[in-house]
């Protein structure tokens, strides 16, 4: 049981090592992703402390473009984290 113990540590210690960190994506390459799937400037994003999520940040978005960019994020090993419910406030106007 203890040599079964090790080997297994090792063989996922070893796999560990091989996986590489995600990759942060630039606004302006998020932004050309987000146009093609038909989203707006700022609708998807990525946070450096979870790089592996990437959010989209769209008030009721069409099945659509869920699919065009959860097609585009499963490609680079991302999990695609949609927020749901969100009202667009209008701009406060300046006094």
């Amino acid at each position: 049981m203890h040599k079964f113990g090790i080997c297994s540590l090792l063989g996922t210690l070893t796999l560990a090592g091989c996986m590489t960190p995600a990759r942060m994506y630039t606004n302006d390459e998020l932004t050309r992703v987000g146009q093609s799937c038909g989203l707006a400037l700022g609708e998807l994003a990525q946070e450096e402390e979870e790089p592996r999520l990437l959010f989209m940040i769209v008030p009721n978005p069409v099945a659509t473009q869920q699919v065009c960019v959860r097609r585009w994020a499963r490609r680079r090993s991302l999990t695609l984290v949609v927020l749901e419910g969100l009202e667009r406030i209008p701009d406060a106007p300046s006094n």
